[in-house]
């Protein structure tokens, strides 16, 4: 029995599917239910009921759940007691992000890490914001960089509060002025994030009485396919500015909407706060996006550290 073994059991017993743990774990999902029929056979038990939905446990995976989690727990401890012994950080983390944060700020910060700490692993994850705060409340994330931040759970670091903009091709910028009301929107073809993206509530909580009215033709669920779509040229669409760092310069403009911003911050499991290499990756991010705003590499953004 691997320790591989069983942290692909507890995350699919955590996932309750096959399907979403292999996407958690970035492996192929035949990989992973071989993994899982080993480890069954292994122990001579059937750990979990298939069904359509997904899986569920059965009392031997109960009790065998109980079991992983002690000893992923205990392993886990290991590596940080001997992070703490030798000031080196040591160990696995997870860092998750929405897809309009990677290229300009994850894979970066990512890359300098991994020079930086040989002896630390780092998982990246990209998800939908909703998801993503639950997966750090839930302790699968260490840390994920979230947008406007209300709830509890979590430990927050405000970073930066960026504007939600008009996304457009260049050719059409010369149509707005500097910036633009929700009003002057509502005869444009919109393009939103919808579920489970939190832009379209963000736009009906910030605008009650004007959300309704606007020309949505098409909801996405991931900002690449809004800019696609912007880039095809069958609408505008709305989201934070930088998710125009997902194309070249020459591809896309934007208009800042008068009312609208998003505050982008750091969000960290509680339990994992106190971890050199969480804090290592923390202020890896904190460095780097105080320098992209310094540097005029982040339209509209202004600092919140």
């Amino acid at each position: 029995m691997e320790l591989r073994q069983l942290r692909y059991f507890k995350v699919v017993a955590d996932a309750r599917s096959f399907a979403r743990g292999a996407e958690h774990l970035r492996v192929a999902q035949p990989a992973l239910s071989r993994s899982v029929a080993k480890l069954e056979e292994e122990i001579g038990h059937d750990l979990f009921v298939r069904h359509s939905t997904g899986v569920s446990l059965t009392d031997a995976g109960v009790r065998f759940y109980q079991h992983a989690t002690e000893v992923l727990g205990r392993v886990r401890e290991m590596m940080e007691g001997m992070a703490a012994e030798d000031d080196v950080p040591r160990g696995a983390i997870a860092l998750g992000a929405p897809q309009s944060m990677q290229s300009k700020l994850v894979l970066p910060v990512a890359a300098q890490f991994l020079r930086t700490f040989p002896a630390c692993r780092l998982d990246l994850i990209q998800n939908s914001s909703p998801r993503l705060r639950e997966q750090v409340a839930e302790g699968a994330l260490d840390l994920a960089l979230l947008p406007n931040i209300v709830e509890g759970g979590m430990h927050f670091k405000p970073l930066v509060r960026e504007e939600i903009c008009l996304i457009c091709r260049p050719a059409d910028r010369a149509s707005f002025g500097d910036s633009l009301e929700l009003a002057d929107l509502l005869q444009l073809p919109l393009i939103l994030t919808g579920y489970p993206d939190t832009l379209r509530l963000h736009i009906d909580r910030t605008f009650p009485h004007q959300g309704d009215d606007l020309n949505v033709r098409s909801e996405v669920n991931s900002s690449s396919m809004l800019v696609e779509l912007v880039v095809r040229g069958v609408g505008f669409g709305i989201a934070p500015c930088s998710v125009v760092a997902q194309r070249p310069e020459h591809e896309l403009a934007f208009v800042p909407i008068k009312g609208l911003d998003v505050t982008w911050a750091i969000a960290t499991n509680w339990h994992r706060r106190g971890l050199r290499a969480v804090q290592e990756l923390e202020a890896l991010i904190v460095r780097s996006v105080r320098e992209r705003v310094e540097r005029g590499e982040w339209p509209t953004a202004r600092l919140e550290l």
